[in-house]
């Protein structure tokens, strides 16, 4: 799988809604994640128990495992990006492949203070006494668990949204199209604090919502290039072309059309 990326500035009448709150990428909440991590590396420095420190320990790489996570996929987003598969026919926005591995880290991060919690208890090293302390690495454990099979779970959908000749498929752990295009209602973006396509099916149909990490792309300009297939099914005839070079000619064409 190749993917290509691009930023067209893709001519819409509709207001730009920004794919981070406020416009801003959070890195603050990556500062805040890592400042969860004083706590119990201070815990590991002033106790000399062995298996407080190891649980510690464990917390530690946890906390910090996360906020590399969300580093990463803050780095995913960027406005007006198009990501998409250019080895297959028609348009298929594909997630980075960042946001399909990051679940699957984070799972296997929330079972570090398992693991380390029952090596303490196998081996009967000293901890601090506490019942909170000594099980709730055995929630998190089991919450890793269940994060890491619905994920497995989510890779039997076709993730991003592709566009074909005859209709939409894809949109992986944020609903799911099948449609053909006439089934297509709705094409829009929501007005929530970040930019989701809004997709609705005729007749008072399923209605999806997709934010950039599902789509990979901008859902802006995921929204323009679905609305113009919508609105001229003459045009759906180039889906069955690659991806990138029919994106150019939606582009050519949006442009001429504003002229």
């Amino acid at each position: 799988m190749a993917i290509s990326t691009m930023s067209p500035r893709l001519p819409s009448t509709d207001p730009r809604i920004p794919v981070f709150p406020n416009g801003r990428r959070p890195t603050w909440l990556v500062a805040v994640v890592i400042l969860f991590a004083v706590l119990p590396v201070l815990m590991a420095v002033a106790d000399d128990r062995v298996g407080l420190r190891l649980m510690m320990g464990a917390l530690t790489l946890t906390i910090l495992g996360a906020a590399a996570c969300l580093h990463v996929l803050f780095r995913t987003i960027q406005e007006r990006l198009l990501r998409v598969d250019q080895s297959a026919s028609g348009i298929w926005f594909r997630p980075a492949p960042a946001a399909t591995a990051v679940p699957f880290v984070w799972g296997a991060l929330l079972l570090l203070p398992a693991i380390a919690q029952i090596v303490v208890d196998a081996g009967n090293l000293a901890t601090m006494p506490s019942f909170l302390l000594t099980r709730a690495p055995y929630a998190l454990g089991l919450f890793g668990v269940g994060v890491l099979v619905v994920s497995a779970l989510r890779l039997r959908e076709p993730a991003g949204l592709h566009l074909t000749p005859e209709g939409l498929t894809g949109i992986r752990g944020r609903g799911r199209v099948n449609w053909s295009w006439d089934e297509l209602a709705e094409v829009g973006v929501g007005s929530g604090p970040v930019a989701k396509l809004h997709l609705i099916a005729a007749g008072a149909g399923p209605r999806v919502e997709a934010p950039m990490l599902a789509l990979g792309s901008d859902p802006n300009q995921v929204a323009t290039v679905v609305r113009y297939f919508r609105n001229d099914p003459a045009a759906r005839s180039q889906l069955s072309e690659k991806g990138p070079m029919v994106l150019r000619r939606v582009d050519d064409s949006l442009r001429a059309l504003e002229r």
